[in-house]
C-alpha cells in the first residue's frame, strides 16, 4: 500500500509539472476523494474542482459541502448543455435500468457524465423525468483548464455496462482538455483503506462498514449517486398509456419522443449495451 500511494505521489507530481493549469472532477464519491485528499495533502497540489449537482435534493450534498468547508475548497458548478436518457439491463437484476445523460462543457467538446435512478416509493419526493430533467434549463461554460483529475480506477464497474476497464493513465481526446487517472491502478479496497488511515470518513449516505468489511449502502435515500425519478411516459419498455404520479392520471407515452443514447466510448471501457433475446 504505501508503495502505491508514493508512486501515485510522484506521477502527480511529474503529471502537475507538465499540465500545471489542472482541476479536479469530484463527485464526493469514495474514489474522487481519496483522489482529491492525495493530491492535496500528499503531493501538494492545491487545485480547484469541479462538482455537478442535482437542482432538487441538495441535502444529499451535506457531506461534500462539510468538506468543502473542512479542506477550504474552491468548487465549480455549470449547467449542462443537453440531457439524455440511458436505458439497459440491470448486471445484479436483470430488471431495466435507467441513467441520467448530462452534456457538460469540457474544452471545446462535451463531457457525458451519468447518473443512477431509482423507482420511487410510495409517498417519496421524486424527479419527473420529463420537467425536472430534460427540460431543465441548459448552458454553456467558458473553460479554462488544461487538464482535468479523474479518480476513474480499472477496476471499476457500472450497473448497466458492467466492468468498464480504463486503457489509459492519460487521456488525449481532440477539442477537450487532457484527463489525468491517477487512480487507475488502485482498487476500492486500497481506497477504503487509504481513506481511513487518513482519517478520511467516507460519505455514509453512499458506502457503509460490515464485518465483511466496507460495501455499497443499499439505503439510497440520501445517496448523491442516485435519485428516485419517473420515467414512466419516456419508457420505451412500457405501454402506450402510462400512469402519472404527478399528475395523478393515465397518459400517453412519449417515449418515441425523447433521447436515447448508448454511450460507447472503448478506452474508457463502455462498450454497446448488450439485451437478452
Amino acid at each position: 500500500m504505501d508503495q502505491l500511494i508514493s508512486e501515485t505521489i510522484e506521477k502527480a507530481k511529474r503529471w502537475a509539472k507538465n499540465w500545471p493549469n489542472s482541476v479536479v472532477l469530484w463527485s464526493g464519491g469514495k474514489d474522487s476523494t481519496a483522489m482529491l485528499h492525495l493530491l492535496k495533502f500528499q503531493a501538494g497540489i492545491d487545485v480547484p474542482v469541479i462538482q455537478f449537482r442535482q437542482p432538487k435534493f441538495r441535502e444529499r450534498y451535506a457531506y461534500s459541502d462539510q468538506l468543502i468547508r473542512d479542506w477550504d475548497l474552491t468548487v465549480y458548478e455549470y449547467p449542462a448543455s443537453r440531457f439524455a436518457l440511458a436505458d439497459g439491463p440491470d448486471t445484479e437484476t436483470s430488471e431495466v435500468r435507467f441513467d441520467l445523460l448530462h452534456y457538460f462543457q469540457w474544452g471545446t467538446k462535451a463531457v457525458v457524465l451519468s447518473l443512477g435512478t431509482e423507482r420511487p416509493k410510495e409517498g417519496e419526493k421524486f424527479m419527473c423525468g420529463v420537467d425536472d430533467f430534460l427540460k431543465r434549463p441548459t448552458g454553456t461554460f467558458n473553460w479554462p483548464w488544461e487538464s482535468v483529475w479523474i479518480g476513474t480506477k480499472n477496476s471499476d464497474t457500472d450497473l448497466i455496462k458492467g466492468h468498464v476497464p480504463l486503457a489509459q493513465d492519460v487521456r488525449h481526446a481532440e477539442g477537450s482538455p487532457v484527463s489525468l487517472y491517477p487512480m487507475r491502478n488502485w482498487t476500492d479496497r486500497n481506497i477504503y483503506q487509504y481513506l481511513e488511515d487518513n482519517g478520511v470518513k467516507a460519505d455514509p449516505t453512499r458506502y457503509v462498514k460490515t464485518k465483511q468489511g466496507w460495501a455499497n449502502n443499499p439505503d439510497k435515500s440520501l445517496n448523491a449517486d442516485f435519485y428516485p425519478t419517473c420515467l414512466n411516459c419516456v419508457d420505451r419498455h412500457q405501454p402506450n398509456h402510462v400512469h402519472c404520479p404527478k399528475l395523478k392520471a393515465t397518459v400517453t407515452n412519449i417515449s418515441h419522443l425523447a433521447p436515447y443514447e448508448d454511450i460507447v466510448i472503448p478506452d474508457l471501457g463502455f462498450k454497446p449495451v448488450t439485451w437478452e433475446k
